[in-house]
């Protein structure tokens, strides 16, 4: 999948966005923690700070994002290159799923029942990459492709989103950050989404381009600020809470 990989440059940008959105996000949950009487709201923010900061890091290289929405309340980013067919989203490792792509994981790390619908949108851009030089993990695909095809059911809104989509852009990438339990990033990757047998294809592993700069000092307040955090996201469930709608929910509003 060599021919799929990003630029040098723009990988690194990547990079540097989510180290910086990271880290500002921590800034931000430290004075939160220490100035407000309830501050664990905090916890759902992080991905808007990356996002912000990996938007910033890559407009130099033709990269716009656009805001989109995951249900009633919730935004997230959509990055995307037109002069190539492009586009690209950032997640958190913790709750993508690379055997399910359409489904994710909790917080808890459990595949998830129901699909979410605009990962299933999205992945639809590559319906026309060619996947089979890439070789499939383990794992039982003949039954997933038979659930696929149970699930394959989509309202007439999406598919006319999903014909604009792949009118437009020939390419859809999911970058993913993983936290440590140290709370430190470890590893971020460049996946490729098959809508065929909704796995995910590993593109490149992008922690090589971690350095020096992305140093992040997290001292024991911190940390058990964070930890608590976790805690908090194993609890409730966004899904639950209206904050990210399942497909069948959005289908009926």
């Amino acid at each position: 999948m060599k021919e799929y990989a990003l630029s040098r440059e723009l990988n690194q940008k990547i990079v540097d966005g989510i180290f910086e959105g990271y880290r500002d996000y921590l800034e931000v949950r430290r004075e939160k923690a220490r100035t407000l009487k309830v501050s664990g709201a905090y916890a759902w923010v992080k991905g808007n700070h990356i996002d912000h900061h990996v938007a910033i890091a890559c407009e130099p290289y033709g990269v716009e994002s656009k805001i989109a929405k995951a249900g009633l309340t919730w935004q997230y980013l959509q990055f995307k290159n037109d002069s190539e067919a492009m586009l690209f989203i950032v997640k958190n490792a913790r709750y993508f799923n690379p055997e399910q792509v359409d489904r994710g994981k909790d917080a808890l790390g459990r595949t998830r029942n129901k699909k979410i619908s605009y990962m299933e949108e999205l992945m639809q851009i590559n319906s026309e990459i060619d996947f089979k030089e890439v070789p499939l993990e383990q794992g039982n695909s003949t039954q997933l492709e038979l659930q696929l095809i149970e699930d394959s059911h989509l309202n007439e809104d999406v598919k006319k989103e999903i014909v604009k989509l792949k009118s437009i852009y020939k390419r859809f990438y999911i970058v993913t950050y993983k936290i440590d339990e140290n709370q430190q990033i470890e590893q971020i990757r460049l996946w490729m989404p098959n809508p065929a047998n909704n796995k995910a294809y590993l593109i490149e592993d992008l922690t090589k381009y971690i350095n020096g700069t992305h140093t992040i000092s997290i001292d024991d307040e911190l940390k058990n600020i964070l930890i608590n955090d976790n805690v908090l996201e194993e609890g409730l469930d966004a899904h639950v809470f209206g904050i990210v709608l399942d497909d069948s929910e959005e289908k009926e509003n």
